[in-house]
């Protein structure tokens, strides 16, 4: 059977009718799905491009090492935005997948250089990803700018764990941390204690 009515599909403007296509194309066992979603994350139409990195969420694991090696390959911001938020859909959607290490670590890259669009993007995947993000988390806390050490504050407090909210208490605490970020380390104790999965 062709893909492409299930690609025309996703530009449908009915979220629905996107929803069953992106259900379609991961329960196929076409090689070109993945592909041609990669293809569509450099796409001007903004709305085709979130539906595609939508799609590839829905894949799950056959899109994680496509989505690393584009982001590890590519200096483009919109591209690399997109494989971030892509990494960050997997994550969404299939809780508890074991992302591999070079994934969490080019992510950590990412959030420390570069572009500021793909910084934010990356810090969020990883705030969607569990406690193996930990580490990683804590080390953008420590070296990134104040935009990026905000955007941690609330990755870390996406984790809902313990540990976290020993490294948001100790963000407040730390009198050598940007103002803003620490009333950010606040809010998000306040926000990670009605959620903290005990």
């Amino acid at each position: 059977m062709s893909l492409d009515p299930l690609f025309e599909q996703l530009r449908h403007p009915n979220p629905n009718m996107q929803s069953r296509a992106r259900v379609a194309l991961a329960q196929s066992d076409d090689p070109d799905v993945v592909p041609r979603l990669m293809a569509m994350l450099s796409e001007a139409d903004v709305p085709l491009r979130r539906s595609a990195v939508k799609a590839l969420g829905t894949v799950g694991e056959k899109s994680v090492q496509p989505l690393t090696n584009q982001l590890a390959a590519s200096d483009d911001p919109t591209i690399g935005s997109s494989c971030c938020k892509g990494l960050a859909q997997v994550a969404d959607q299939w809780v508890g997948f074991p992302f591999p290490a070079l994934t969490l670590d080019l992510l950590c890259e990412k959030a420390l250089a570069g572009n500021p669009v793909v910084q934010i993007t990356a810090v969020m995947a990883l705030g969607e990803m569990g406690e193996s993000a930990l580490s990683r988390l804590r080390r953008i806390l420590a070296e990134g700018d104040p935009a990026v050490q905000v955007a941690c504050v609330n990755a870390l407090a996406s984790l809902g764990i313990p540990e976290a909210e020993a490294d948001l208490k100790a963000t407040c605490d730390n009198e050598a941390m940007d103002s803003y970020v620490r009333e950010s380390a606040e809010s998000a104790i306040a926000r990670l204690s009605m959620t903290m999965r005990r």
